[in-house]
């Protein structure tokens, strides 16, 4: 299914690779005129801005088809292919982001490659480098010991059989380069402009996303390497993450194109599920039931019925959630079910629209991350605070996704008062406290984000989710800790993926990656 995606470029930006001329004399001759003699770095760049997130159907594998399922965002009815809710295992679900390195990771390293390495072009290289780290950061997370150091080479180098690093190592190396690349960015110097389609050109914007990566990173391995964990959450505070919403990294899209639509969305849609009330991705019972439990306003915001075609109920009180680990015919047993038309869809007025925005990291965010790190003493700010910015920010930044043509009114300043007053950051233990500060993030990474939702929960066991044990299941009944490599890698990389398995463990959802201790 993946073939047909292939042809589409998220935005249809196309990147222009370095020609070489004929021999023998005749290099005028044989030179297009209406050709580019070489590489269009600011097109390339925003390619991989593009491409960052993942190529659009491989990171809709991922995250939707099995991530925000695991993770019980979605639930699902069906068994080809939507299998995070039902722990089966898929060749192109599970190992369908091993992708990225025939898309994002080959992109980057060509332009990494291709970019003159002189004083003025500092800031132009370090955004790449950082590029560079989100794409591969998202990959080890969901994999652990992933090819790294060789990987993307083979245009390059000739290494068409590259190494498995130890995540460890990746580790290392991603904070190392985050911190390189945001100690070199300079103001002074020349950026890629207009061709930035994330921040416009905005060098100390792009400071930020990195100290604001790097925090992210840091907490990542608190409990596989608490030294460094300290280290690098401390340096990146002290370097200045987001400030404020207007320094989240957005990516806009619009609607009207297979081109320009969100990408996740435009998946939905051409998988029938978001218009099509019998469909089987719904949001899970375990998120509605969360929100509802503590009058969230995110309800309305994230959440509707479909009534029909163009027709939706977003009354908070009229959500329902789906049960995770059901088929077309087993919910039918579920307690108290109606029909499979009352459970409720991501809101298709608001973040599930085909020009729906996608935050990639966020002020929210960081505040929570800041949260937690005051909690593990690593910071000196107040705990309480952060958690208040956070879950604040969290709520005001749904105004990016409209009203829903003034049907879903934006979460006001006295809801979000009422939420924080009706619940409290904690007062308990450090578990307790942390429990909660990753529980706000769970909600706040909902539909664009639950790679990050599946990395908390690994990292902390947070927020506490009850798995389902689905006749057939290859995880023992338990949400998978990883995701299994794509299967060509045990045939055409074969050396380097059994190397691989021995270092790190079976190649199962049940083996541990490093920093999920």
């Amino acid at each position: 299914m993946k073939n047909k995606f292939k042809k589409y470029i998220g935005i249809g930006i196309g990147c222009v690779f370095s020609l070489t001329s004929c021999d023998r004399g005749f290099e005028e001759m044989n030179q297009n005129p209406n050709a580019y003699t070489q590489a269009d770095i600011n097109s390339m760049f925003t390619n991989n801005e593009v491409l960052m997130r993942g190529f659009q159907y491989s990171h809709y594998q991922a995250d939707i088809q099995f991530v925000s399922l695991a993770m019980q965002h979605l639930a699902s009815l069906r068994t080809n292919q939507f299998h995070g809710d039902k722990y089966l295992y898929e060749d192109n679900t599970s190992g369908g982001f091993f992708q990225e390195y025939e898309n994002g990771i080959k992109e980057i390293t060509h332009l990494l490659s291709v970019i003159p390495n002189t004083p003025e072009n500092v800031n132009k290289i370090s955004a790449a480098r950082v590029i560079k780290v989100y794409m591969f950061h998202q990959i080890t997370d969901l994999y652990g010991d992933i090819p790294y150091s060789q990987a993307g080479k083979g245009y390059l180098d000739g290494i068409w059989s590259p190494k498995y690093d130890r995540q460890q190592d990746i580790y290392m190396d991603m904070l190392k380069e985050l911190d390189e690349s945001a100690l070199a960015f300079n103001e002074s110097k020349p950026f890629y402009g207009n061709a930035d389609v994330l921040y416009g050109g905005n060098v100390t914007n792009w400071r930020k996303f990195t100290y604001s990566l790097m925090l992210r990173l840091g907490m990542r391995i608190s409990k596989a390497d608490a030294v460094n964990a300290e280290k690098y959450v401390k340096k990146a505070i002290a370097g200045g993450v987001f400030a404020s919403n207007s320094d989240n990294m957005v990516c806009l899209h619009k609607s009207g194109s297979q081109f320009t639509v969100n990408p996740v969305i435009y998946n939905f849609l051409t998988d029938g599920t978001v218009d099509d009330p019998q469909k089987g991705e719904k949001i899970s019972k375990t998120f509605i039931d969360l929100l509802k439990s503590t009058q969230d306003p995110r309800m309305r915001v994230l959440s509707n019925i479909v009534i029909s075609n163009n027709n939706y109920d977003v009354d908070p009180t009229h959500q329902k959630g789906m049960p995770n680990g059901y088929t077309d015919e087993t919910i039918k047993t579920y307690p108290n079910f109606t029909g499979k038309q009352d459970y409720s869809f991501p809101n298709r007025l608001t973040i599930a629209r085909e020009d729906a925005p996608d935050i990639r990291i966020s002020y929210a965010e960081t505040q929570l991350l800041k949260a937690e790190a005051a909690v593990r003493g690593w910071d000196s700010g107040n705990a309480k605070t952060y958690y208040d910015s956070g879950v604040t920010a969290a709520m005001q930044m749904l105004a990016v996704y409209g009203t829903g043509n003034g049907k879903v009114p934006i979460i006001t300043n006295a809801e979000i008062s009422t939420y924080l007053l009706a619940n409290p950051f904690s007062i308990g233990t450090t578990a307790q406290k942390i429990q909660q500060i990753i529980t706000q993030k769970w909600i706040a990474f909902f539909l664009f984000n639950g790679l990050e939702a599946y990395a908390d929960y690994r990292r902390t066991g947070y927020p506490n989710l009850v798995p389902v044990n689905y006749p057939g299941n290859v995880s023992n009944g338990q949400i998978p800790r990883r995701l299994i490599y794509k299967d060509s890698e045990r045939t055409l990389n074969t050396a380097n993926y059994n190397a691989a398995v021995a270092q790190q463990g079976p190649d199962l959802f049940v083996t541990r990656i490093w920093w999920d201790k």
